[in-house]
C-alpha cells in the first residue's frame, strides 16, 4: 500500500473515472486492433466504450486493462510513459483552471479539489520544510497491492508533466522519492526516463522542488478565467457526485462524523429527513445504514491503523464496537488479517516514520477527508 490513506466513499469498483489514461496507453503500446480489443476485454470494456467521452470506468477496470497492456508491451515503465502524455489539455476545463491559477499552490489546491475529474488515484499534500517543498502522494482508495509500481509511476509522471506545463521551461524538480522497491535495472531505467534524481524505498512518495515555486505568480494567471473554469468544474463534479445519490451522502457524513460515528437519526437530521424516510430511501437504492456503516468502519479502521498509534482497543471504541474482540473479528473478515498483522504488513508497524508527518515539518493536506462530507453535501444540495 502506498502511503497515507485519505479515505473517500468511492471504492475501487465504482465507475467514476474517465478513459483518458487508457487512450494515452494505446499510443505507448502501439497495440493492433485485435490486441487492443483483448486488453479492453480484460476490464470488460469495448472499443465503443473507450471512445465514448461519457464512459466511466472503475479503478479495478483500470487495473485489469493496464495489466493487459503491460503484458502486451512488456514495458515495466508503462505508467511513466502514459503519464508523460497527459498534459493540461488532457483534463479539459480543469486543465484551464490550473493554468489560470494565481500561484502553483492555488493550482495544486484546485487539482486536489477536482481530483475525480483528473483521474487522480493518490491524494496530494504539500509539505514545506525550510526552502524546500515536497508534493507528497498518498493512497486514497486502497489500490491493489500487485500494482503499486504502475500506479506510483503513473501518478508521479502525471504530476511532473502538470508541473512542467504550469510552470514552464524554467521549472526543474530537485528529485523524486518513491515508496516502492524495484530491481537495480528498473531503477536505472526510471532515472534515465525521468532525467531526475530518483530514490527508491522511501517512507513516502513525493516530488521534491524549491519552495519558492509555490507562491510565485503564474505567467498565465487570470482571475476571471479561473473563476469561470472552477464554476464549470464544480458543475461537472456535482454531476458525478449526484450519481452516488443518497448512499454517497450518507457515507460522506459517516466519514466526517468526528470523534463518534453518527447514528442513523443523526444522519437523517443532517439530511433533513425522518429516520423512517431515510431507511426507506436507502432500501430503494439496495442498501441500508448498517451496510454503509460497515464500509465506513472498514475505511476508518484502515486509516487509523496506518496513520495513528491508536491501539486496537482505542480504534474499536472510536468505531462504536462493544469490545475490541468484536472489532478484531470484523477486521479479519474484511481483510483476512488481524489489525496488528495488517499494520505490520503495510507499514512495518511504524505508523509515524512512514505515515506520520514528522516533528519538524509542516504538512498541508490539500483535501482533508472531512471536507468530502461538506463538499458532497454542497454539490448535491
Amino acid at each position: 500500500m502506498m502511503g497515507l490513506i485519505d479515505t473517500t466513499p468511492i471504492t475501487c469498483d465504482d465507475k467514476i473515472f474517465s478513459t483518458a489514461e487508457i487512450l494515452a496507453a494505446i499510443t505507448v503500446t502501439s497495440c493492433g486492433e485485435q490486441q487492443l480489443s483483448h486488453c479492453l476485454a480484460a476490464g470488460d470494456l469495448t472499443l465503443a466504450d473507450l471512445y465514448n467521452p461519457q464512459s466511466r470506468i472503475s479503478l479495478n477496470q483500470h487495473a485489469h486493462i493496464h495489466a493487459a497492456f503491460h503484458q502486451c508491451s512488456d514495458n515495466p515503465l508503462l505508467g511513466l510513459e502514459v503519464g508523460k502524455r497527459l498534459h493540461l489539455t488532457s483534463y479539459g476545463i480543469v486543465g484551464f483552471a490550473l493554468l489560470s491559477s494565481a500561484t502553483l499552490r492555488e493550482a495544486l489546491t484546485v487539482a486536489a479539489q477536482f481530483s475525480l475529474l483528473m483521474n487522480f488515484k493518490l491524494g496530494l499534500h504539500i509539505n514545506e520544510e525550510g526552502d524546500s517543498a515536497r508534493l507528497e502522494l498518498s493512497d486514497r482508495y486502497g489500490l491493489s497491492r500487485g500494482q503499486e509500481g504502475f500506479w506510483c509511476y503513473l501518478e508521479i509522471s502525471k504530476l511532473i508533466t502538470l508541473l512542467q506545463d504550469i510552470l514552464g521551461l524554467g521549472f526543474t524538480c530537485q528529485g523524486i522519492d518513491l515508496a516502492i522497491d524495484a530491481t537495480p535495472e528498473e531503477q536505472a531505467l526510471v532515472r534515465q526516463s525521468l532525467g531526475l534524481d530518483v530514490r527508491f524505498n522511501c517512507t513516502r512518495t513525493a516530488i521534491r522542488f524549491a519552495g519558492q515555486w509555490l507562491d510565485a505568480k503564474l505567467a498565465q494567471a487570470n482571475s476571471i478565467t479561473h473563476a469561470s473554469c472552477k464554476a464549470t468544474c464544480q458543475a461537472q463534479l456535482r454531476e458525478v457526485i449526484q450519481k452516488y445519490d443518497l448512499s454517497y451522502q450518507v457515507q460522506n457524513l459517516l466519514l466526517g462524523s468526528g470523534h463518534c460515528i453518527a447514528s442513523l437519526s443523526d444522519i437523517a437530521d443532517r439530511l433533513h429527513l425522518s429516520p423512517r424516510t431515510l431507511r426507506r430511501r436507502l432500501d430503494a437504492l439496495g442498501t441500508s445504514y448498517n451496510a454503509l456503516l460497515v464500509e465506513v468502519r472498514k475505511k476508518l479502521a484502515i486509516r487509523y491503523l496506518l496513520n495513528t498509534p491508536m491501539t486496537t482497543e482505542a480504534i474499536s471504541e472510536q468505531l462504536n464496537y462493544s469490545d475490541a474482540a468484536n472489532f478484531r473479528h470484523a477486521f479479519k473478515r474484511w481483510t483476512g488479517r488481524s489489525p496488528r498483522e495488517y499494520r505490520v504488513l503495510n507499514n512495518g508497524g511504524n505508523h509515524a516514520s512512514r505515515y506520520g508527518h514528522g516533528n519538524n515539518t509542516v504538512v498541508q493536506p490539500l483535501q482533508a477527508p472531512a471536507q468530502w462530507a461538506e463538499r458532497g453535501m454542497a454539490a448535491v444540495g
